[in-house]
């Protein structure tokens, strides 16, 4: 895989598409080089101190992405998850990504653990993730149309930046995301709470129920390009040495 790429899109414009990972580094190593640089005058000292330091928070994102997906696929053993396949979630497995799934009230719902945080919290390292979808945001059913401005009122709504992120909502062009803080004694019950919560913002907000098991053609061209899926980095690591959607497995 190519570290960087510039490539052409269709309308003639360029940009710039590369391996996340070098990316990242490549920007952690830019934000502390220039200050440092302009601070000390000093380039080698600069570049050697920049390198140390993108090194060892590199080490850092290893080892948590590691524990991450451990606990990714061995939440299934522990009681949270247990607890819920028995009040009639089913396993659900994409490639290496593993969840629970189960139609609630006509709308698909989706629980799994994420490793990459969106919700703060003081010693939680990954957060549960539930997914409540709706029938796509679109103008005039239109694919290429997404209803930013009503995904973005909505999201100002339940996400305002002044408050507490200890739990977040994000409105998608097809779900709500609901992103909560994962303990070892986070429970099933709180869960199915989050859940619940979701499923009455959704109808105070007239969002139509949608059961990704049942999508009718004028969506197939936004299944082939992902929309539906879990947004996981290992569906879309599939996607991009594959070049196809992996199939999707229900236990």
């Amino acid at each position: 895989m190519k570290l960087l790429t510039i490539k052409k899109r269709e309308n003639g414009s360029y940009f710039i598409d590369g391996n996340p990972t070098f990316v990242a580094n490549l920007f952690i190593f830019f934000i502390i080089f220039i200050p440092f640089f302009l601070s000390s005058k000093n380039f080698w000292f600069s570049l050697i101190l920049s390198l140390l330091f993108t090194i060892f928070v590199s080490i850092l994102i290893w080892i948590s992405d590691s524990i991450g997906k451990k606990v990714h696929s061995k939440i299934f053993e522990r009681k949270i998850f247990t607890e819920l396949r028995q009040k009639g979630f089913q396993k659900e497995s994409i490639d290496k990504y593993e969840g629970l799934i189960k139609t609630i009230e006509g709308r698909t719902v989706r629980v799994f653990y994420n490793w990459n945080k969106f919700a703060e919290g003081f010693l939680s390292f990954g957060d549960i993730e539930i997914n409540v979808f709706y029938k796509p945001q679109l103008f005039e059913n239109d694919i290429n149309k997404i209803d930013a401005d009503k995904l973005k009122k909505l999201n100002k709504k339940y996400d305002p930046f002044y408050t507490s992120k200890i739990k977040r909502y994000a409105f998608a062009i097809d779900r709500l995301k609901v992103f909560i803080n994962y303990y070892p004694w986070t429970s099933s019950q709180k869960i199915e709470k989050e859940i619940n919560k979701a499923l009455n913002i959704l109808k105070e907000n007239s969002l139509q129920s949608f059961d990704i098991h049942k999508i009718s053609s004028e969506y197939i061209d936004l299944q082939k390009d992902g929309c539906f899926y879990p947004n996981m980095e290992y569906i879309w690591e599939n996607f991009e040495k594959e070049e196809a959607l992996p199939t999707i497995k229900i236990e």
